[in-house]
């Protein structure tokens, strides 16, 4: 394979996969789609792509683009020893040739990719394309795994969205007194998220393991890996030391990351946390004060 080749395919093999592009009908009499690779040669004798979604990368050097790529469902015609890769999912091969699917082997934990085709141009300074070569074959059906996907599962988890935990507060009225704990609790849960890395459907999963609380009245913040619960159960309260007009609590919770490929069973550590911050509604801290009296109280 040629360098500029091979280079591409670290970023480009996963642009457009089987899974996301419909399947290609056997080419029609006149439309050749294929290619033949024999001792790291690649030969074309493409004239017209037929199906697959199109990767067009940006140039290089900022100008025109002057590639594209396709991914296709393809099968093998035999001459003897010598193999011809053809699109579509109905074998129809010439005459004297024996047609053959593509098996790559995929784990059940692996995708199976299409092979990938490749097409030239050459753009005028008027826009318009000349030179267009035929679709050149480039890459044959490969297997792709979780490994593959780590570091683009990596940079999802950091930017999809994590649903907050909530914030409960007891009492839960909107006050409480000062010199009285104060409970906080949150009810997460693992959440799982659905998204495409490099045009594969994954999976993201999201389990919180720390909570950061700031009782917004100047203290430090608990952090803790407890997320507490309700009276009389409590493990996790704050009291305030001074009465306030109103005072803003803060839950920041701390999330790992796993992934796996949509269909698959196992699942992969993602390196790094996400964060998410809630807020509860404002909360006013009264004091109570104890008075002595002379008269009887009522029944």
């Amino acid at each position: 394979m040629r360098p500029h080749v091979r280079r591409l395919l670290g970023s480009l093999m996963l642009a457009t996969v089987a899974s996301n592009v419909a399947a290609a009908p056997a080419a029609a009499d006149g439309e050749i789609f294929g290619g033949e690779a024999r001792d790291d040669q690649v030969s074309t004798f493409v004239q017209a792509p037929n199906g697959g979604a199109e990767f067009v990368p940006a140039a290089a050097d900022g100008g025109p683009a002057s590639e594209a790529y396709r991914r296709v469902p393809a099968y093998r015609c035999y001459d003897g020893d010598h193999a011809t890769t053809l699109p579509g999912l109905v074998p129809v091969c010439p005459d004297g040739q024996n047609a053959a699917g593509f098996d790559p082997g995929c784990t059940a934990d692996q995708v199976a990719l299409e092979p990938l085709f490749r097409q030239t141009w050459t753009t005028t300074d008027e826009g318009t394309r000349t030179a267009v070569s035929g679709w050149e074959l480039v890459a044959d059906a490969s297997c792709l795994g979780a490994g593959d996907l780590v570091g683009e599962a990596e940079a999802a988890f950091r930017t999809l969205t994590i649903a907050p935990s909530p914030v409960i507060v007891q009492p839960p009225d909107g006050w409480t007194l000062v010199n009285v704990p104060t409970i906080t609790y949150t009810q997460p849960g693992e959440q799982t998220l659905d998204t495409t890395l490099l045009g594969i459907p994954v999976q993201i999963r999201a389990t919180p393991r720390s909570y950061t609380w700031d009782y917004g009245d100047g203290t430090n913040p608990l952090s803790t890996t407890d997320p507490g619960a309700a009276y009389p159960h409590h493990t996790v309260a704050h009291t305030y030391d001074q009465p306030a007009e109103q005072v803003q609590i803060t839950l920041t919770t701390t999330w790992s990351g796993q992934f796996r490929i949509t269909g698959t069973t196992t699942w992969t550590d993602v390196t790094g946390t996400a964060t998410t911050t809630s807020t509860a509604d404002p909360l006013r801290v009264y004091e109570a004060r104890s008075r002595l009296v002379t008269d009887n109280l009522p029944d």
